[in-house]
């Protein structure tokens, strides 16, 4: 009994703040000025604002805590399933066998695709409501901040849908805000090669550090740009290059240390500007790097599963519907408004070819070891440039700005000289800067 006291507790508060920071206020019936019947003022009345207020709160409580009810019991039916699919599986294997076998995973078979992807949302909502309970136990004065600043944080039932602004639907939205966040990335990437951290200036000792930074984004911006004006460099041609270009990176010899898969080595800017397109349209400015860090981590563990279970469960891309698709390509920042479907299916197999089955072949053939953060890291940053580059893409003042040089050869400005950039020098510039960074 004092359990579901607690739960309606929460989900009432949940609710109280969510009608409060999604702004889904009722409007109030209001008089014509023209109306034979004297206005009253009700519709400026505080006290039925306050009513409209109290009724959309409990409203939005009880239809959320069911929805976030029913949710977890079609997870749990969506988990017997799978159990039923290892069980059955499991007993043609000899007794020794048998209990490795029937362990549970999320990426167990029996189950489509789309009962995957609502396991995987119903796991996120878990958390949100275990970090909301956290937050209420020991910091219960934040929590209306909280959910005002990052109204993400709430589970999905509570949260509305995207509403159209104007023209622009959801994915022109989340189309425009992440083209944006490929320019300030690229700014920011220009801006650390040229200007010195502005506490790099509190400590004399640490001149030499930020001068081997600052050459070492100078020289990855330079490899950027070479790899960006490369022949081909478009869709899925330009995927696979980038990758070729890091190949010495993602697959090594030795296991990867810490550095390299927890994306440490990879630099400020580039985690910043992926954690802005990941979580785009709705993404905070203000989140220290180590929190946007661990952020793009958890999606990178998310997209990780769901490739494997496409690849391992050999799901038909040709049978998923249009909004899955578009799902599942926007989790990964491929492409953007006015995709067709088979543009998405091409686009999605790409992807599945280098970050899943191309790495199983190669390790199979040799005993390398994978670094597939790393990979994905790069096939995200290259998406989501891509997409921007893109003419259905939403933002296109930048695009016009340039328009008719975004294919044309690259060349960099070297003493008062003009020197052409061509993709095969990368690869040696790049393997430079990983060794620099070392």
């Amino acid at each position: 009994m004092k359990g579901r006291t607690i739960f309606a507790a929460l989900s009432f508060s949940i609710g109280c703040v969510a009608a409060s920071t999604t702004s889904t206020e009722v409007p109030l019936p209001t008089l014509s000025k023209s109306s034979n019947v004297p206005d009253t003022g009700s519709g400026t009345n505080p006290i039925f604002q306050l009513a409209g207020y109290i009724k959309d709160s409990f409203v939005r409580m009880k239809d959320g805590s069911a929805q976030l009810y029913t949710n977890h019991k079609r997870c749990n039916d969506i988990r017997a399933k799978q159990r039923a699919f290892l069980a059955n599986a499991a007993s043609s294997l000899p007794l020794s066998e048998q209990k490795a076998a029937m362990k549970y995973r999320t990426s167990a078979g029996g189950i489509t695709y789309e009962e995957f992807d609502f396991l995987q949302k119903g796991k996120e909502d878990r958390g949100r409501l275990a970090n909301i309970v956290f937050m209420m136990v020991f910091a219960p004065n934040f929590v209306p901040y909280a959910f005002m600043f990052f109204p993400e944080m709430l589970p999905s039932p509570f949260s509305m849908q995207m509403a159209a602004k104007g023209p622009f639907n959801k994915w022109d939205m989340i189309s425009n805000e992440r083209a944006h966040s490929v320019l300030q990335t690229m700014i920011d990437v220009e801006r650390s090669a040229r200007v010195a951290p502005m506490m790099s200036n509190l400590n004399p000792f640490g001149k030499g550090k930020t001068k081997r930074m600052m050459e070492r984004m100078d020289k990855l911006a330079h490899a950027c740009g070479a790899l960006l004006s490369a022949d081909n460099a478009a869709g899925p041609n330009g995927a696979e290059l980038v990758l070729k270009v890091l190949e010495e990176e993602i697959y090594t010899a030795e296991k990867p240390k810490k550095d390299r898969t927890s994306l440490t080595i990879v630099p400020k800017p580039i985690i910043k500007g992926l954690g802005r397109a990941l979580e785009a349209p709705s993404s905070s400015q203000f989140l220290p790097v180590f929190l946007v860090r661990g952020k793009v981590l958890n999606i990178l563990t998310q997209i990780t599963a769901s490739d494997e279970f496409l690849v391992d469960q050999n799901i038909d891309l040709n049978g998923l519907s249009t909004d899955l698709l578009q799902e599942a390509c926007s989790k990964r920042l491929i492409g953007g408004p006015g995709r067709t479907n088979k543009e998405m299916i091409d686009a999605l197999s790409s992807w599945l070819e280098l970050s899943v089955r191309q790495p199983s072949e190669k390790l199979g053939r040799k005993p390398l070891h994978y670094n597939g953060n790393l990979a994905r890291v790069a096939l995200l940053s290259y998406h989501a440039i891509d997409a921007a580059r893109d003419s259905r893409a939403s933002s296109f003042l930048p695009r016009v700005m340039y328009q008719g040089q975004l294919y044309s050869n690259a060349s960099t400005r070297v003493e008062n000289k003009t020197e052409t950039i061509d993709a095969e020098s990368v690869k040696e510039d790049n393997k430079k800067w990983f060794m620099n960074k070392k």
